[in-house]
């Protein structure tokens, strides 16, 4: 009997904090900026294995900014936040090849930073824990911007090429995936949020996934 009475005290905490969430939060919105680190997941999967000796794939590191707005929306009880981004898809790769200059012995170390410059349209349906912590879930689409490729060989750096061009791989098309994460508020006014982006477009060759970190301060 005990275990009952606390499984419905449980419960029904859960449900008034749910409610209160969305009585309180359904006209606010906030901007938010944080740091998120990048890689393309599957891009090794079809390497021989004298290339994945002589192939390494690192994460990448950038800045975000957004904003985002609660709805008067729901799915089922669960409110729904819209937001938009300036964010960014990318990967760093390392990788040695062979002198080919005449008379040359040694090997060349080859160095490509992946950055992608997106327009995120996102959606997430919320789950309030407490007053202080909830989960959500939800798309997230990607038109693409800009991209760019920053090469150097030996640790030289070269320059900057469209990345097509340069890489070629065609980067240049729009992405859509799934944001998974928490949040945490400070306060009324200041809250971090933690979470990773999947992708599920495959962009030949892999998908991008994020890892980010932001703050965000609601009006």
């Amino acid at each position: 009997m005990r275990y009952i009475l606390t499984f419905l005290f449980m419960f029904s905490s859960a449900v008034v904090a749910q409610e209160a969430y969305q009585e309180t939060l359904s006209n606010g919105w906030g901007v938010y900026g944080g740091i998120q680190s990048m890689q393309i997941s599957g891009a090794e999967d079809d390497a021989s294995d004298e290339e994945l000796d002589s192939y390494s794939s690192d994460r990448l590191s950038s800045f975000y900014i957004g904003v985002w707005k609660n709805t008067d929306w729901t799915i089922g009880t669960l409110p729904v936040t819209i937001g938009a981004e300036l964010g960014h898809r990318g990967t760093s790769s390392h990788s040695i090849e062979e002198d080919s200059d005449e008379g040359a012995t040694g090997e060349l170390a080859f160095d490509v930073d992946i950055l992608i410059t997106y327009l995120d349209l996102w959606a997430s349906v919320n789950y309030t824990m407490s007053d202080k912590f909830n989960l959500w879930v939800g798309p997230m689409i990607g038109i693409n911007i800009k991209d760019k490729a920053t090469f150097s060989f030996d640790g030289l750096e070269e320059g900057e090429e469209d990345i097509e061009f340069s890489t070629g791989f065609g980067f240049d098309d729009n992405d859509y995936g799934i944001i998974l994460g928490a949040g945490y508020a400070l306060n009324e006014k200041i809250g971090i949020n933690f979470g990773v982006y999947r992708g599920l477009k495959d962009h030949n060759p892999g998908k991008f996934n994020n890892v980010f970190l932001d703050i965000g301060y609601s009006f």
